[in-house]
């Protein structure tokens, strides 16, 4: 189901709430070792995960670590997001282009971007399937590009004290019409669809962060840490601290550490 999250509700989130029931991990289903480092992980909406690593490789797994395809990429994308597993979306900075690509890794299209839209590019992520949003470095601000139309839809110069140094941004994602930004020194970044900063998770020391149905999550410090976008309620499950990033869905946990991916059985 499609919804929109309140301005109101998101600029209280993340304060203490009402207890949750904690989630549980179940049983190990696999371990996985592989000969190549981990640089990230994503998963799309079906429950495929997706491993890239510092050589550029693209790995895919089913839910229980079947390894489905492989693909070799001359480098590692700055940022890959499966969306639904049909329409697979990499964004390379050194070129400065973007490209969609089916479920078995083959590019259907590809672009550059427009130094009319933006001069410096630092972070790209898709909305819906014909925009985008861009975090441009040249002038600090962020923007919203209708591709379809050549347009720019949304054009925010970000204050300067908010953002501070536009490259230490690492990921960038769009969820329910809101813009994540993460900064791993500070925090996450949330903005609404018209630009603009409405609120920070200022919690240092996350790498990476997803979403599970209503919840935003992130791995920190050994900590599997959940908030509910809705009611602000927040709950915590204790994971091994020799990993650095975790993906759920609601049957499995995957939790990543350099070269090991260890499966789990999840109760959310």
């Amino acid at each position: 189901m499609k919804f929109i999250l309140p301005v109101m509700l998101l600029l209280f989130m993340f304060m203490p709430g009402l207890a949750q029931q904690v989630p549980a991990m179940g049983e190990k289903i696999k371990t996985l070792t592989l000969s190549d480092t981990i640089l990230y992980a994503a998963i799309d909406r079906p429950g495929d995960f997706y491993v890239i690593t510092v050589t550029g490789q693209i790995q895919r797994y089913d839910k229980d670590g079947r390894l489905m395809l492989l693909y070799k990429a001359e480098r590692a994308p700055t940022l890959f997001d499966p969306r639904d597993g049909a329409r697979l979306f990499a964004y390379y900075r050194h070129d400065q282009h973007y490209e969609f690509l089916t479920p078995s890794f083959r590019a259907t299209a590809s672009y550059q971007i427009d130094p009319a839209f933006a001069i410096h590019p630092w972070l790209i992520c898709p909305s819906g399937e014909y925009k985008l949003w861009v975090l441009d470095k040249a002038d600090q601000s962020l923007k919203k590009i209708d591709v379809k139309a050549s347009a720019v839809e949304v054009e925010v110069v970000v204050d300067s004290a908010l953002i501070e140094n536009t490259e230490a941004f690492k990921t960038m994602r769009e969820y329910q019409s809101f813009v994540f930004l993460l900064n791993p020194a500070k925090g996450i970044f949330i903005f609404n669809s018209l630009g603009r900063h409405i609120k920070t998770i200022g919690t240092p020391g996350i790498r990476t962060f997803n979403f599970l149905g209503e919840e935003l999550y992130f791995l920190r410090n050994g900590t599997l840490e959940f908030f509910n976008l809705f009611t602000a309620e927040s709950r915590q499950m204790k994971i091994d601290t020799g990993f650095t990033d975790a993906l759920l869905t609601d049957e499995r946990i995957i939790l990543f550490a350099p070269e090991r991916i260890d499966i789990f059985a999840f109760r959310p």
